[in-house]
């Protein structure tokens, strides 16, 4: 396979850019044509062994030539998924944490969402409870990929013999409010303030922050430090504290590094924290609960009938965490995309759209569980021009500029319904889905009764959640004359959704009596449970 890996920048460490380019190599290395994409320059803190390009602008025409193309962070899947759309190819977004929940992005939050309902896009998880979020929050069911740690440098090392000071491990960047280092530098002072003799071991892949301010006992600086020398210093420690304090946080990479070395853990009660099979190799604190983190950092370290079992316990549950495993999920997965991707059109449907897999993808921008729509060519030699500079903005990825262009052709031809569901969904597309849905209601309170209108709605409707509304616009697109399997079958599994089974059931009977051959409403039909 051609991939693309698309990232924002590559020339600074972080956990999740570490994962993506370690899968990078290791697809490389499997015999696959990987490029890595980056509006920074090449990492100086790792090695790749695939190329490598930097795009600035993060174009989707200047993105190599693909079969998938992976974005790896919220502001990157437009351009992955405007790429994969410009070329017939699948796009992936690989998830390793919900960044809308974030507070560093409280002010990008609708965009967030707006771009993790994009259509055609799949999505892939690296722990359980993103996957349950992101089906919860968006009805997405998303492929899960166990993550990975580095085993060639996460070991466990010869005991230390005790000594007067404890060592506490401390990794992250401060300024980032979900990593909870105040919480950590916190509980340590409260522990020397104690009687407790305390030394702590800063990690940060930034620089020393002037908020964490002088500290009462010694701190040991680590800062930038390239991947493979973690091993070592993880293994001088006595005990690790893992602080993070959002469900946002996918996996944490250091708590699952710092096990396979054979550190005991006190980590805050999180989901990602929490996921590792028993809960015997970790001590659990409340998040930013200092003085909870404090009593426990000193009974891991300092009580062998604690520190020694979950030492033990914790290299039992890093163990299974291996790139080959972690690797050869993320192959079959994407391999298992690309045959969708590629498999023939159904005769009578130019899209599927099922109760087990969810909306399915046509290969084009415009694509997510409803017949495309496209503008009729019009005589117009201006709603002509637009249309077509519409399509260039796309292409470019200049998303916003292309809902103008459309919307004002629109304007030359108000009557088209074809035209108004195009312009309504490039305002989607542009991350203004209320806008696409005012759009639309204004042209039903002018009197445009059009099958498209409906079924734009429709599918606006059900992306963002509201699936009774979305199966009203469908009976509506019925009634203006879509009677067909595909529309049919829509509104089947917007009933379904809505818990209306009767008529989910009757409309997939509907459309089986139009096509008994289609695939979609009999595979749906006999997902229902019996009546």
């Amino acid at each position: 396979m051609r991939i693309v890996f698309v990232l924002e920048r590559t020339d600074q460490l972080w956990g999740g850019v570490k994962v993506a380019l370690t899968d990078a190599n290791w697809l490389q290395a499997a015999g696959h044509d990987v490029t890595v994409v980056s509006r920074s320059v090449a990492p100086s803190w790792m090695e790749l062994q695939c190329e490598f390009r930097q795009i600035p602008g993060l174009e989707p025409r200047a993105l190599p030539e693909a079969e998938v193309y992976i974005g790896t962070f919220w502001t990157t899947v437009p351009s992955a998924a405007a790429a994969a759309a410009l070329r017939g190819a699948a796009c992936v977004h690989f998830c390793q944490g919900y960044e809308g929940n974030a507070a560093e992005f409280a002010g990008h939050r609708h965009r967030i969402e707006q771009i993790y309902r994009l259509p055609g896009v799949h999505h892939v998880t690296i722990s359980q409870h993103l996957t349950e979020l992101l089906r919860e929050k968006f009805g997405i069911r998303a492929a899960e990929v166990p993550n990975a740690i580095d085993h060639d440098v996460h070991f466990p090392g010869t005991r230390d013999a005790a000594r007067s000071r404890i060592r506490v491990g401390l990794v992250g960047p401060y300024e980032v409010p979900l990593k909870g280092i105040r919480t950590g530098i916190e509980a340590c002072r409260l522990a020397e303030m104690a009687g407790q003799q305390i030394e702590l071991v800063r990690v940060t892949n930034t620089g020393k922050s002037a908020a964490e301010g002088a500290q009462q006992f010694p701190v040991e600086w680590h800062q930038r430090k390239k991947p493979t020398e973690m091993g070592d210093i993880y293994r001088s420690l006595d005990v690790f504290l893992g602080t993070s304090n959002g469900v946002e946080e996918g996996f944490s990479l250091p708590a699952v590094e710092a096990m396979a070395c054979g550190v005991p853990c006190v980590l805050t009660d999180i989901p990602c924290y929490r996921a590792h099979g028993s809960t015997s190799y970790a001590l659990f604190v409340p998040p930013d609960d200092a003085a909870a983190m404090a009593e426990a950092l000193v009974l891991a370290a300092r009580v062998p009938e604690i520190g020694d079992p979950l030492r033990t316990a914790g290299i039992a549950a890093a163990a299974r965490y291996t790139q080959r495993a972690h690797g050869e999920r993320l192959l079959e997965v994407l391999r298992g995309i690309t045959q969708q991707q590629n498999a023939p059109a159904q005769p009578t449907s130019t899209q599927r759209d099922n109760l087990v897999a969810g909306p399915g993808r046509a290969g084009g921008p415009s694509s997510s569980g409803t017949t495309a729509v496209k503008a009729s060519p019009s005589s117009s030699p201006m709603l002509s021009a637009l249309r077509d500079e519409a399509d260039r903005a796309r292409e470019r990825g200049q998303l916003d500029d292309s809902a103008r262009l459309l919307a004002a052709a629109h304007c030359l031809d108000p009557r088209s319904g074809e035209l108004a569901a195009e312009a309504a969904w490039a305002r989607h597309l542009a991350g203004d889905t209320g806008g696409a849905l005012r759009l639309l209601d204004r042209c039903l309170q002018d009197g445009l009764d059009d099958a498209a209108v409906h079924e734009r709605r429709a599918e606006l409707q059900n992306g963002l959640g509201d699936t009774a509304a979305a199966a009203q616009s469908l009976r509506a697109a019925i009634a203006a004359g879509a009677r067909n399997v595909d529309t049919y079958n829509r509104l089947g599994v917007a009933l379904y959704r809505a818990n209306d089974l009767d008529g989910a059931r009757s409309s997939f009977e509907r459309a089986l009596l139009l096509d008994p051959s289609n695939r979609d409403a009999a595979s749906n039909l006999q997902e229902l449970p019996a009546a």
